[in-house]
């Protein structure tokens, strides 16, 4: 019998709609032989989007929540921890939490909320880690700008072909635990008040540095002005340009392929409709801003993150 395959999400009320198309995607290419469990890490998620959401499980696809403990998100308030560019949510941080959540598995794939996929997630599940941390795809908004190719090598310590995104991952839990992953960024964030950009995925990128299989582009694409991939596997609708605010978004295609299936389709296309050409051009503001960030971060002292890194022996 094939193990459970366990997939990862983490939102907000926000981000329902368009989990709800992720969630269909996934169901439509799930194989009958396998069984996929779909834990949904939340945040002030309601009790309406929860039962709704729930409407896309299969016998095959469970669906399950986990409510993240004020406990924990205590843990993860202070300005030092923010995302710039108005991307902050602190649901961010919870993927960093999950090997020591969930034992149980020794290994599991996490999504962000704006993708769709296009095959069985078990063929992500199934790609070889060795004793690597995590799989991943590099991060193509960081390779395409000068600004974070500055900010990724200069303030981060990091060749900018190794940094990675974060939004789709296959974790090797039971190596994380066996390594303490969980206590060494706990210690990081707690003693080591260091600036980040995107601190979750610039936290993962330091404490998995070297140790992390790079998987194919597919797995992982993004909007670049790099060659495209012509078989997607995952497509994914990172930071600016989202399918649902803009008609010529890169890769558009493939969600509304999908959406119209969706429990949340009337949703998502009256967020289309309520778009208006200023919300565009705030969100292309927003791109700029994030940019000119990454430029003055490029050029900010990192004593104390070359003092994290010693400690952590990062480097």
């Amino acid at each position: 019998m094939n193990p459970t395959i366990p997939v990862f999400f983490s939102i907000n009320d926000a981000y329902a709609p368009f989990l709800s198309v992720a969630l269909t995607s996934i169901v439509d290419h799930a194989a009958p032989t396998n069984q996929y469990e779909i834990i949904i890490l939340c945040d002030d998620l309601s009790q309406a989007n929860q039962a709704k959401l729930a409407q896309s499980a299969t016998p095959n696809v469970q669906i399950r929540f986990a409510p993240m403990a004020d406990s924990l998100k205590g843990q993860l308030s202070g300005e030092h921890m923010k995302l710039r560019g108005n991307m902050f949510t602190l649901t961010i941080y919870f993927r960093l939490f999950i090997a020591a959540m969930f034992p149980q598995y020794d290994r599991a794939i996490y999504l962000d909320a704006d993708v769709v996929t296009t095959t069985d997630l078990a063929n992500l599940f199934n790609q070889p880690l060795g004793n690597n941390l995590v799989g991943a795809v590099p991060d193509t908004f960081a390779a395409d700008n000068a600004q974070s190719v500055a900010y990724v090598e200069q303030h981060l310590g990091l060749p900018i072909a190794d940094y990675f995104n974060s939004g789709v991952m296959l974790l090797n839990l039971k190596q994380m635990r066996a390594e303490k992953f969980n206590e060494k960024f706990m210690h990081c964030l707690t003693d080591y008040h260091v600036d980040f950009i995107a601190p979750d995925q610039d936290y993962l990128n330091l404490l998995c540095r070297n140790r992390v299989a790079h998987l194919d582009r597919g797995w992982n694409v993004m909007p670049t002005t790099q060659t495209r991939v012509t078989a997607p596997q995952i497509l994914h609708y990172s930071l600016f340009g989202k399918p649902w605010h803009f008609a010529d978004a890169q890769n558009g295609q493939y969600f509304w392929d999908v959406a119209p299936q969706a429990p949340y389709y009337a949703e998502v296309q009256a967020i289309q409709r309520a778009y208006t050409d200023a919300d565009r051009a705030q969100d292309r503001e927003a791109e700029q801003g994030l940019l000119g960030q990454l430029k003055k971060f490029a050029s900010m002292d990192r004593t104390d993150l070359t003092k994290m890194e010693t400690e952590m022996e990062l480097i």
